[in-house]
């Protein structure tokens, strides 16, 4: 019996019922609750799986397991799937990061295009978080973070674009904010996760429950998933259960 169908039984015997948050507007979901070596994992239902590259997994998550980035060579690359282009004027990107140093440059949690002309990007520039949408080429909106991560030390990291404004969050709240409206510019780059495309800069950290959404959540439902993110997981043809929720409240 594997884990995960030992923790829904136990759901079950408790009288506690699965329930989801935003399932069908995630478009990503990485975990990182099994040891895997070339493959990230998506537990959304676009199954956007990434490549791991030169990336050690650690028992050692922020909710069981993580993804060891090493500062020097260590990415995930999702391929492009037109559930990771918008195509509006929502995004949200969350994440935990423990940072073992701060490179120079720009390492990236996560990043939508490899040139500064469309997409969108959530990085980490001397050890502050930074969010940034393009709704027309070379003109970005970026909002830089004010406060400084502390090093070896767990911090959730949130991205939100609703039309209206860039908002970023550390540890569920509000750290920076730029006005932008329009639609995020598309295009065909893949998702790059720890490392600036055609760039050496890389992250250097762990990695935990890295999520990306087509919609903006409030700054409540940050802090909510903060506890572990509720999300429906499949174990067998008729059993369910929340996966992200159990792995906070039963596992730790």
């Amino acid at each position: 019996m594997t884990r995960m169908l030992i923790i829904a039984t136990v759901l079950l015997c408790l009288g506690m019922s699965s329930f989801a948050a935003f399932e069908e507007e995630t478009v990503l979901l990485y975990l990182f609750d099994e040891e895997t070596a070339d493959e990230a994992t998506d537990l959304s239902e676009f199954e956007n799986h990434g490549e791991i590259v030169d990336a050690e997994w650690t028992a050692d998550g922020k909710n069981g397991g993580g993804l060891v980035f090493d500062g020097a060579s260590t990415l995930i690359e999702v391929p492009h799937h037109d559930s990771l282009v918008p195509g509006g004027d929502a995004l949200t990107v969350e994440a935990w990061f423990k940072p073992n140093s701060f490179p120079a440059g720009h390492p990236p949690i996560a990043r939508k295009g490899s040139v500064a002309e469309s997409g969108w990007g959530f990085d980490t520039p001397g050890g502050q978080i930074r969010g940034f949408v393009y709704t027309a080429p070379g003109a970005a909106a970026v909002a830089q973070g004010a406060t400084q991560m502390k090093l070896d030390t767990w911090h959730h990291v949130a991205m939100v674009y609703d039309g209206s404004e860039v908002r970023i969050y550390l540890d569920g709240e509000e750290d920076g904010k730029v006005d932008r409206k329009g639609d995020i510019n598309e295009n065909q780059a893949s998702v790059w996760i720890g490392k600036k495309a055609n760039e050496s800069v890389w992250l250097d950290g762990i990695l935990d429950e890295l999520r990306i959404l087509n919609i903006a959540i409030s700054e409540e439902q940050i802090q909510e998933d903060m506890e572990g993110i509720a999300f429906a997981v499949e174990v067998t043809d008729k059993l369910t259960t929340t996966w992200g929720r159990v792995k906070t409240d039963i596992l730790r």
